[in-house]
């Protein structure tokens, strides 16, 4: 009646388990919820995302500030969009598991549903925060997963190459060797994160989908 699968047996290990190591994944948006600093006003988006063992972990990707101006995440979410072939991004209630008064609540949220429940591939990092209270340092810090790259999980192109109509891969292999933890650093700054991202171009005829 029954006979040994090896994969279904393993995938059994990971049930509620968490993606908490620097690699490259493949899986997909399970959440890609629109999010508003209430802080600043900030645009983002909130992803959860799940990879093919059924491990997943939470990050934000903060995209514009309040007026308008972009930030360094606008390109991550352009690189999401061409290498899942949208042209764009539409608003809509989605019921979705997120984080809601200290706990996961199965719940509606304003979600991006061309993102979501479409095969994906990240780079992934661990990166260093320091933790806060009440909006002050603690003094403590922890890790959380954060993303580095994006690329198209069927051929492993990255966005640039599938706007050009690249067929082979080149990029992701120098991008995965940049792949690293990212601890904080005393005195210092953080570098950016660039992933070799670029934005979707204004002229939609130069867009090969």
């Amino acid at each position: 009646m029954y006979t040994l699968n090896t994969e279904a047996a393993k995938k059994a290990d990971v049930i509620g388990a968490y993606i908490s190591e620097t690699g490259k994944y493949v899986g997909t948006f399970v959440r890609a919820e629109k999010l508003v600093s209430q802080a600043k006003g900030t645009d983002g988006i909130g992803f959860t995302f799940r990879d093919e063992s059924g491990r997943e972990c939470r990050f934000d990707v903060w995209t514009q500030k309040q007026n308008g101006e972009p930030l360094s995440g606008l390109n991550q979410v352009n690189a999401m969009m061409a290498c899942l072939q949208q042209r764009a991004l539409t608003v809509s209630q989605q019921t979705v598991k997120k984080w809601h008064d200290g706990a996961e609540a199965v719940m509606p949220a304003p979600c991006f549903a061309e993102l979501m429940n479409k095969k994906i591939g990240l780079l992934l990092r661990a990166e260093e925060y320091e933790k806060m209270k009440d909006g002050h340092k603690t003094g403590q810090t922890g890790w959380r997963m954060g993303l580095f790259a994006v690329f198209q999980a069927d051929t492993e192109l990255m966005a640039s190459e599938v706007l050009t109509r690249k067929t082979q891969p080149e990029q992701l292999a120098k991008v995965t060797a940049m792949l690293a933890d990212k601890p904080l650093k005393s005195g210092g700054t953080r570098a950016a994160a660039s992933s070799g991202t670029p934005e979707i171009p204004a002229d939609f005829d130069e867009i090969p989908f």
